[in-house]
């Protein structure tokens, strides 16, 4: 099994940041599959603080607390939107426009999917994005949430026609079932204030192949 310990980007008595790697659930689920909840304690001896989650096929930055204490302020700057997350996203096609920002509230669908809210419905969800690579059937792109909901870049790029290369629920794969469990999304950086002591932190998961042809 993978060793956790290899993948951590920042470490101290507060909080572990750890590289996700692409292909685990971030909590357990029924279908038996190892999760990185298990991989967590099997590595480092303790249960895992979540603060927040990446969906099982995006990789990259994930802030871990060591402490309840912790969990509650990171949690409390989440809420408050000074985290900042930016993500790297290979998208089909390419968006109308270079940089834009979609401001569209989503809302459930059914079979834990999320779809863009009719009118007067939904929760507010808002991305910015920025194009940074066009090749000859994908586009390169730079995404930064301002909120966190479920799924949000997945449903967001999709409503700008261009989803994610590899996205079996919400791109032109729908409904096969991909050979890729990978999402071509990465959590790139993040940007928070320390929980203990107020430091601002920048923490850089590196870029994954998929995204370097186009980042060079």
């Amino acid at each position: 099994t993978m060793n956790l310990q290899e993948r951590v980007l920042h470490e101290d008595d507060h909080l572990r940041v750890l590289n996700k790697p692409s292909g685990y659930s971030v909590l357990k689920d029924n279908t038996g599959a190892a999760s990185l909840a298990d991989l967590y304690e099997d590595s480092f001896g303790e249960p895992p603080l979540w603060v927040h989650r990446l969906d099982k096929g995006t990789s990259g930055v994930l802030l871990v607390a060591r402490t309840p204490e912790c969990r509650a302020e990171l949690q409390r700057q989440f809420d408050k939107g000074t985290i900042e997350k930016t993500y790297l996203a290979l998208v089909s096609g390419s968006p109308p426009k270079r940089k834009g920002t979609i401001d569209l509230p989503l809302e459930k669908a059914r079979k834990g999917r999320f779809r863009i809210a009719s009118p007067g419905r939904g929760v507010e969800s808002i991305t910015d994005y920025e194009v940074v690579g066009v090749g000859a059937t994908t586009s390169l792109l730079i995404c930064r949430p301002k909120t966190g909901r479920t799924h949000q870049i997945r449903v967001h790029l999709q409503e700008l026609g261009c989803p994610l290369a590899t996205d079996p629920l919400y791109g032109y794969l729908r409904g096969k079932p991909s050979e890729n469990p990978h999402l071509t999304l990465h959590s790139w950086k993040i940007r928070f204030q320390h929980p203990e002591n107020g430091t601002r932190m920048e923490i850089v998961a590196e870029e994954p192949e998929w995204a370097r042809a186009d980042l060079d």
